[in-house]
Order: structure tokens, then sequence, then C-alpha cells
């Protein structure tokens, strides 16, 4: 029998509900009507070095269309398409966090650690603006000819007209709609959102000299997290909110409306994290899947929602000296060169992102499935055998070898837990078939009895990973 083996990561607060994870797969409809499955799995994207700064980390990306700048470290630098580096400028802070970068025609303006640059395409010229400001600058955005800066004094202010060296003390706004204090700034379909703490406010250009002013009736009755929270994607808004009911919800905009998109699982995982103020998000589409990546420093995994499956999986990097995940490394991006180029928050590279890549720049991907919970009224039921219907026959040539020195093919690991996900049974590997063996089964059998039984799956050789479904004897 099917049992609903392809799904997302859905960890409930008690382990007896449910304890499915999803970890380095994502889930892809079959749109063709005599598909096996109506869901499979995908290995996620590995990573390739692009290129590597003198020091890290990876702080933020701005692709113009032709040119692509990175902030890594304390320096901004250019980048060239076989990835060769030019220094633009070396004297951007050094507190570590996220860069905010937004362009012009003809300008970057850049926030970094509470001061603004403002540099020149055409001369390669930069110039600290900071001191034109009315306050503490913190993220940047571009709309209607205007660099738009949301300061600390919970203020946001207007450049000149395609002027980033120009900051007429006229265009302030102080944001009077509600009292909280500002935390982010995004920009869609040319209205600048405000969100504070508890609420959102979109803005429009009315063309007058205050230049934006509230929508009336747009009013968000909730705020964001995370400064570097929010997100452009599916031609909408993303983000992670807070108000004065409670946090750590998610949700994108229908219009000015809120619709939540997390599951009660992911709101739980979101509540057990410390502060998620340094929340980092970004988006992708890759394959005809549209990607929303959380970065939360210091958790053991990043969160990714897929728009096209409405699913939530996990994607972490594989840490094999003490057994345990840390957060992919990606925490900005930008589809520069014809390539998804992605910034690692723990060091001064900037990877290559793509489905074609099997490892994380010369390390292991581990991936990992855990099943939803099988019971049967919490009867005994004697579990025959297990068949995963993985591709096989996929392994390279020459094979992978053994600690021993002989060949082996890829191998898939199993085990369960008939408590609930508390405790484990022993890995038991089956093999996963050498090149051209491509009708090898993956099956495990002599499986025992339980009253409530969770498999976890999990494989780590690099070969283009795919699963149809899995399929259960037991009765």
């Amino acid at each position: 029998m099917k049992f609903n083996f392809v799904g997302g990561s859905y960890t409930a607060r008690s382990l007896n509900l449910a304890d499915e994870e999803c970890i380095n797969f994502y889930a892809e409809t079959n749109e063709t009507a005599g598909a096996q499955a109506r869901l499979s799995y995908l290995g996620t994207p590995g990573l390739l070095a692009f290129t590597t700064f003198p020091d890290g980390p990876v702080r933020g990306q701005c692709w113009t269309g032709s040119r692509l700048f990175v902030a890594a470290a304390d320096t901004l630098y250019e980048v060239g398409a076989d990835g060769t580096q030019t220094v633009r400028f070396a004297g951007l802070d050094i507190f570590g966090g996220p860069v905010s970068m937004a362009f012009s025609s003809i300008e970057i303006l850049i926030v970094a650690g509470g001061r603004a640059y403002c540099y020149n395409l055409a001369t390669n010229a930069i110039v600290d603006v900071t001191a034109l400001l009315v306050g503490v600058p913190v993220q940047v955005q571009y709309s209607d000819g205007y660099f738009v800066v949301l300061l600390q004094e919970n203020k946001f202010q207007m450049s000149g007209i395609l002027d980033g060296t120009t900051w007429p003390g006229i265009q302030v706004n102080k944001v009077n709609v509600f009292a909280d204090p500002l935390v982010s700034l995004l920009v869609s379909h040319r209205e600048p959102w405000i969100f504070g703490g508890q609420h959102a406010q979109p803005y429009q250009d009315t063309g007058t000299d205050e230049i934006f002013d509230v929508i009336p009736g747009a009013l968000v009755e909730t705020g964001s997290a995370a400064t570097f929270g929010p997100c452009l994607l599916d031609n909408t808004v993303f983000w992670i909110s807070q108000d004065s009911r409670g946090a750590r919800q998610a949700w994108r905009a229908n219009g000015y409306t809120p619709q939540r998109i997390s599951t009660h699982a992911v709101e739980a995982a979101l509540a057990s994290y410390g502060d998620i103020s340094g929340l980092v998000t970004y988006a992708y589409q890759d394959g005809g899947h549209l990607f929303w990546v959380l970065y939360i420093p210091g958790t053991d995994c990043s969160w990714v929602y897929d728009v096209a499956e409405s699913l939530w999986h996990k994607r972490a990097t594989w840490n094999p000296a003490n057994g345990t995940y840390s957060p992919h490394r990606s925490w900005n991006h930008a589809y520069a060169f014809g390539k998804h180029l992605v910034g690692d928050w723990n060091s001064g590279i900037l990877y290559e992102m793509s489905l074609n890549f099997l490892d994380d720049n010369g390390s292991v991907i581990r991936r990992l499935r855990r099943s939803p919970t099988l019971n049967n009224e919490m009867q005994w039921v004697y579990h025959s055998q297990l068949v995963v219907d993985v591709a096989t026959g996929l392994g390279p040539q020459p094979p992978f070898v053994d600690g021993d020195g002989n060949p082996r093919p890829p191998q898939a690991m199993l085990r369960w837990s008939n408590d609930g996900g508390n405790t484990w049974s022993n890995q038991h590997i089956a093999n996963c078939g050498f090149a051209g063996e491509y009708s090898t089964r993956v099956i495990w059998r002599r499986l025992g009895r339980a009253r409530r039984r969770v498999y976890e799956f999990s494989v780590s050789d690099p070969i283009p990973w795919s699963i149809v479904d899995a399929y259960l004897d037991a009765k």
C-alpha cells in the first residue's frame, strides 16, 4: 500500500501527532495524467564555489542587469562573469550583518551598518552620503526614480530624483498611521511597504512634495519580526510576522490582505528558536518552482517554502564530524550571468547553486525523509517489507568504493521509531544499483511489528536522487 511517503516537513509540538521531516528534498507534482504518484521527490541543488573573497561573510549582492556587485566583509567588489574580482570600495563597516543595496540606471545606493554610500555606475566613484540623511540608515529600496531609505528614527527619506547624492530635508516622512517602531522596508508594485513591529503600511507616489503618502484603507494589522525578513516573490510580499497578539507566522499579501502560509509545525519551530531578529530571507526560481528561503542564525536548518506546491521543506548543511545539521550556507541571492549565485553567511565564498551539482562544494549533502506516523487504531501492525521507489542504476563510473577499497553501489539507509520518534532502531542499508542497473529495487524486509511507527530514509551519495513513492506491505 502507499502511505503518503512524499510530503513536506511537519514536526508537531507532540511527536505522537506528527514527526515528518523533509531535508534536502523537495516535492514536485507529476503533471501527466498517468503518473504513478501525484507527488515525487527531487534532490535540492548543490553548491560550487564561483569566486572566493579574502574575507567573509558575503553580506549582499546587487545585479544591475549587466554588472554584479557583492559586499563581502568590509569591501564592495565588482565580480565578472568568470569570477574575477575588482575592489570598488574598501571601507564598509565590519559588523558582519546583511548589506542592503538598491540601484537606478546610473547609481547604486548601499546601506551597511548605519552608513549609506552612493556608487556611480559610470565613473565608479563612491560617496559617503550618511551625513545628508536625517537619521541612521537601516535599509534602502528604489521606486519611481527615488532611493528610499528607512531610518532608525522611525522615518524614511527620499533622495533627489535619479540622484543618490542629494537628500532634500523636505523629503522625509514620519510614519504616523501606527506608533510601533519601524522594522523593515520593501517596495512592491512601486509601493513602499513600511513595516513596524505590529503593523505594515503601503505608501504610494502622490506627485506632491511629500512624494509618498499612505494608501487609504491599506493598513495591515501585522508587522515584521526581522529587518531582512520581508521578501518579494510570486508578484507579492512575503514576510514573517509579529503583532500585538503574538509572533512568528509566515504570510503572503493578497493585495493588502495577509494570507497565512505557515503550518502549525513551522510556527512551532519558529517559536522554539530564540531571537529571530537576525532572520534573512531571499527568493529564487528554478525548475518551475518559486522558493522562499529563510536563514535563521544559530538554528539547525534553513526553512524553504515552495510556492508551486504550497509545501515547506528544510535545507541544511551536514556536519559528519558530529552528526548534526546547520543552516544551508546561503543567505542572499542574485541571478547573474545566467547563474544562481548565493553568498555564504560563514565564509567569503560566493557559490553557484544548481540542480546539476550533487554536493556542496565537495561536501556531502545528506538528504532525509521521515514518513508520516503509521498506525491502525493502536493495534499491532506487522511490517513485512518496505519498498522505496528510487531511481536506481545511477551510480558513477568508476563506482564508489567502501572503506576497504572495494567497489560499491550508491546506498540508502533506513531506520525506524516505534515510539513517536523518541528512540530509533539501528541503520539498515540497501543498495541502489551500480551504473546501468536500472531495475534494482530498494527494499527492506522483516521489519517487525509496531503499534505506531515512523520510517526515516536517508541518502548521502552524490548522485541525482529522485523518489517516486514508497510502498509498505503490512497487516
